[in-house]
């Protein structure tokens, strides 16, 4: 008999302090003539308490390996490819750390492709953002908050009167706002565009150059709703609203001729979490606009989350030659490129597949696109593909790591929740599976509720199965891309039968023979959070839970977090 059982076959299982080893593909674009791209990877620093950023830069068709063209000392990131393909554009945090800060303010810096240093445009104190190019190439509008005033002594105190005080990202205010500056790339000093007493963001340059649209909330209420209309404004800074004050919408972009400014967004705002987001058309003058997606029940932008990337900003509805418009749409967890006239309806899905198009470009065609691409097994790469075709994988950037270590590909499941309603879900196996033994598994809960599970990568869940876990993670009603009844299904019901719909996934899961009901267990964060809290005040088959940054006081969260006071709404 040997004195040691067998060494396992299986692969290791991944780790959390794997994460530190991941490389994230955070932007890919994509250049005017098709031919190259630039992309932008983050990894962790050597101390393992930040980022750092490159940009990297690859032929469209393959021809040639990927090269990197910035130091990666820094976090380089938003790379922006000049009207003429000449120039990139980007933001970095090169520099000095300010006193009372963790590290430098990212700041404008354009490379010159055919050689030489980059130069830096900006020198603020605070982040640039949202990098867009001018029609001419002769300059570059960013969002950058207000300077501080030279004169103001930080004393340590600060006193709020109104609801908006702090915000997960930003921390507590300081009371300085967010405009659009504009910079030329011959070195002149960069001008303010917009001002005033709100936060103005997603500028987008007319064909002509003249004027950029951009989101803001300058309604009398801005603190008390979440109303974001899109605004106009000429480059001296006179501004003009195009939409109502009531709705919400986002990421404009111009017709060809600039007659017609479109958006992503909804009609009311309150509630808009709820509802299917679609694509708008408005005059640019100003006046009622059209929704080009009516009678499609599914939602623009990639809703699938993932625990490995932050929501990705996506791009504005995109005019084609053809009088189409591209943008990126939702269906049943997955995401994938579509298409509709620019007159409304007819919508086509350009790309198919079991996976989430995270963010793409295009070229100045509108044929050829870059794409970052993830699956359940995979964080993401950049692929490459034409509009309408086929898709090709263009990065390997995390293969070696992933083909080391036990990545379980999830199985879809289908039951039968609250009301007979089809839902779905997925099942992952644990490591060394084997069917004859019976298994601990752990039910995970998405945040929103608004959001959506599907085919993209949770590490979380991972190591989860990679420690002989099997891992079951649902879409209860309530949760994006099912129609917009599945989604307001849960709105006043938080507990009813979305609690309901997530018991049947379980019983689902125990009917398969192998799921040990004796080891369940219970996770989720956010909204997923609440309903863990939930769940175990109402039934005890679960052995153990953990909450995730939860939401267990309505009441207190309204006036402590940074979407209470109008979330309940």
């Amino acid at each position: 008999m040997a004195r040691y059982a067998a060494l396992s076959s299986s692969p290791l299982p991944l780790s959390p302090e794997d994460l530190y080893e991941f490389r994230f593909l955070t932007d890919a674009q994509i250049s005017p003539d098709g031919a190259r791209i630039a992309y932008s990877v983050k990894t962790a620093n050597p101390k393992r308490d930040g980022y750092l950023g490159a940009i990297w830069l690859v032929s469209a068709d393959g021809t040639t390996p990927p090269v990197q063209i910035t130091a990666g000392t820094a976090q380089d990131s938003s790379p922006r490819w000049s009207p003429d393909g000449s120039e990139l554009a980007f933001t970095s945090d090169r520099g000095e750390v300010p006193k009372g800060r963790k590290r430098p303010p990212r700041n404008v810096f354009v490379l010159d492709l055919a050689g030489g240093e980059a130069r830096q445009l900006t020198r603020f104190g605070d982040d640039c953002s949202e990098l867009v190019w001018a029609p001419d190439g002769g300059h570059l509008a960013f969002v950058v908050r207000d300077p501080r005033d030279s004169t103001d002594e930080e004393d340590g105190v600060r006193v709020y009167d109104r609801a908006r005080y702090r915000s997960d990202e930003g921390g507590l205010s300081d009371g300085r706002r967010k405009h659009i500056w504009i910079v030329g790339v011959d070195g002149s000093a960069p001008r303010k565009v917009t001002d005033g007493d709100w936060d103005d963001g997603q500028p987008e340059f007319s064909p002509d150059g003249r004027e950029i649209a951009f989101v803001s909330n300058r309604t009398e209420r801005r603190d008390l709703n979440t109303v974001a209309d899109i605004h106009v404004a000429s480059l001296s800074g006179e501004t003009r609203r195009i939409t109502d004050g009531e709705g919400s919408y986002g990421n404009p972009s111009w017709s060809p001729d600039g007659t017609v400014i479109t958006a992503y967004g909804t009609e009311c705002a309150i509630g808009s979490s709820a509802r299917n987001i679609h694509i708008w058309a408005f005059p640019k003058k100003g006046g009622p606009g059209r929704d080009l997606l009516e009678g499609w029940d599914r939602s623009v932008g990639s809703s699938v989350i993932s625990d490995m990337r932050a929501h990705a900003q996506t791009l504005p509805p995109a005019w084609t030659g053809d009088d189409r418009i591209l943008f990126l749409g939702s269906d049943q967890g997955t995401a994938n490129a579509y298409s509709c006239a620019s007159a409304g309806g007819d919508v086509r899905a350009e790309t198919v597949g079991a996976h989430q198009v995270v963010a793409w470009s295009l070229d100045r065609s509108l044929r050829r696109f870059a794409a970052i691409v993830a699956t359940a097994t995979d964080p993401g790469n950049l692929v490459v593909g034409e509009v309408g075709g086929p898709m090709r994988k263009a990065t390997c950037l995390n293969d070696e790591l992933l083909g080391s270590r036990y990545i379980a590909a999830p199985e879809r499941v289908e039951f039968t929740g609250a009301d007979g309603w089809k839902i779905e879900g997925w099942l992952m196996k644990p490591r060394e599976f084997d069917p004859a033994k019976k298994w601990p598994l752990v039910l995970e809960i998405h945040g929103g509720p608004h959001t959506a599970y599907g085919h993209s990568f949770f590490h979380e869940f991972h190591v989860l199965a990679g420690r002989g876990y099997a891992v079951l993670f649902t879409n209860p009603r309530g949760s994006h891309a099912y129609g917009q009844r599945f989604v307001e299904a849960c709105v006043g019901d938080w507990g009813g039968k979305d609690y309901e719909d997530l018991m049947a996934g379980v019983d689902h899961a125990l009917a398969l023979g192998w799921v040990d009901p004796k080891r369940l267990y219970l996770t989720g964060g956010s909204y997923g959070g609440f309903m863990t809290n939930w769940i175990i005040g109402h039934t005890d088959r679960f052995r153990a839970a953990v909450t995730q940054r939860s939401i267990s006081n309505n009441i207190s969260a309204f006036g402590t977090s940074d979407i209470g006071w109008h979330f309940w709404e």
